[in-house]
């Protein structure tokens, strides 16, 4: 009983976004509190805790609980680690245990409103933080976002799974945009379809596969990274086919803007309040990231406007940052590092530079030109950079606390 109880704990926090290590972790005070000896063994698919007899040394039937980690729920995550961490130092029971994985469970995601509403601030805040200098583009971009978070909501209650789900907010948001170019209202940045496609973006998934590479659990990390890129495909192909249905696309090098430091700090941190919503982030907590989110922003700015360095040093700069002031607040908070720290950063991801990389290849492959290869090779380059620079930042924090509390237990 005790077994199947650490399993099914254990599966929720990995179906829920936690990472590896730290649900590693959470079986261990489990198996402390419990006076229980067993081993967590996670997969893409599953997770499987292995009972081993400490006096015989005879090992029982496995228990394998399915546990895809497809999803990010925040709350979940902080109900259940509070009883687990309570667990281990024998302040709660295995009654008390089992209360919380059923309060656990039954959580669901932010109200509808409440999300639509993340959805309209967090793709209007991208809108500025990118340049737009219309209240027209912005409105349109939020509007395009609320049309897709209704789109995803309708979905998901008819067992849509995430794939179709992003994929069809993104193909609104193509639409929308490319309806903007034809009724001249979108500038060669094409915000309007951009910024709704860029809340779709699964940032903690990437983290948390990085975790796992930098861990060594091989498999499962190129299993979220497979996940994810299946998820940045979804979008950037929804997004292309949608602009295409209007006869436009995105332009490989469109010219920037810049964007004074006071309303790009601004922005960020409306953006940072946004994404814990969709992340069904406890609401008291929201304040963390947007806070964090907001200088880190503005940190990246002067590295970037003052300094002039390039995109990924500032990338890094501001993850490293975030990544050193929110995992301790994530420990303590008990909530997936991945979701808080990637909702502070949420305005660095270079989701852009992909769905231009998506757009191009797609007029590469289908219109037989030439044209766009140069400027889709260096725009996925400039992706890939940038997302090796965060993951970098945020996860050499984490890696950093970590060996202290090793040192420390030592």
């Amino acid at each position: 009983m005790r077994h199947d109880l650490i399993a099914s704990a254990s599966a929720t926090l990995h179906a829920s976004g936690e990472s590896t290590s730290v649900t590693l972790a959470a079986v261990d005070r489990m198996n402390h509190g419990l006076d229980t000896d067993a081993e967590l063994i996670p997969a893409w698919t599953s997770v499987t805790l292995a009972e081993r007899g400490r006096s015989t040394g005879v090992a029982t039937a496995p228990r394998i609980v399915l546990a895809p980690p497809t999803g990010i729920a925040m709350n979940a995550v902080s109900t259940l680690t509070r009883t687990i961490d309570k667990v281990g130092v024998g302040s709660a029971t295995e009654s008390d245990l089992a209360a919380a994985l059923a309060d656990a469970r039954k959580m669901r995601p932010a109200d509808i409103w409440l999300f639509l509403l993340a959805c309209a601030t967090g793709s209007a805040a991208l809108a500025v933080i990118f340049g737009a200098q219309d209240a027209t583009a912005v409105g349109l971009a939020a509007g395009s976002a609320v049309l897709g978070g209704v789109a995803r909501r309708t979905l998901a209650h008819l067992h849509v799974g995430p794939i179709g789900q992003v994929f069809t907010a993104a193909l609104i948001a193509g639409l929308i945009g490319g309806f903007a170019v034809h009724a001249d209202l979108s500038s060669a940045l094409r915000l309007i379809a951009v910024c709704p496609a860029m809340i779709l973006v699964p940032g903690p998934h990437i983290l948390n596969a990085a975790l796992d590479l930098l861990s060594l659990r091989i498999p499962l990390g190129f299993a979220r990274l497979g996940y994810a890129a299946l998820l940045l495909l979804s979008i950037g192909t929804g997004l292309a086919i949608g602009l295409a249905a209007f006869g436009t696309g995105l332009p490989p090098t469109p010219p920037g803007r810049e964007v004074a430091l006071g309303l790009d700090v601004l922005a960020a941190g409306i953006a940072a309040a946004s994404y814990p919503v969709y992340f069904a982030m406890p609401l008291r907590l929201i304040w963390w990231p947007v806070v964090v989110g907001a200088v880190a922003h503005g940190l990246r700015w002067v590295v970037m406007d003052v300094w002039g360095w390039n995109i990924a040093a500032g990338a890094l700069v501001a993850c490293l940052f975030v990544g050193f002031a929110l995992a301790p607040v994530a420990r303590a908070t008990h909530i997936p590092f991945a979701g808080i720290g990637f909702a502070a950063v949420v305005s660095l991801v270079p989701g852009v530079y992909i769905f231009r990389t998506i757009d191009a290849l797609g007029v590469l492959t289908f219109a037989g030109g030439s044209s766009p290869s140069l400027g889709a090779l260096t725009d996925g380059a400039t992706a890939v950079f940038v997302i090796m620079a965060m993951a970098a930042g945020l996860v050499i924090p984490m890696r950093f606390y970590e060996l202290i509390r090793r040192r420390r237990a030592t």
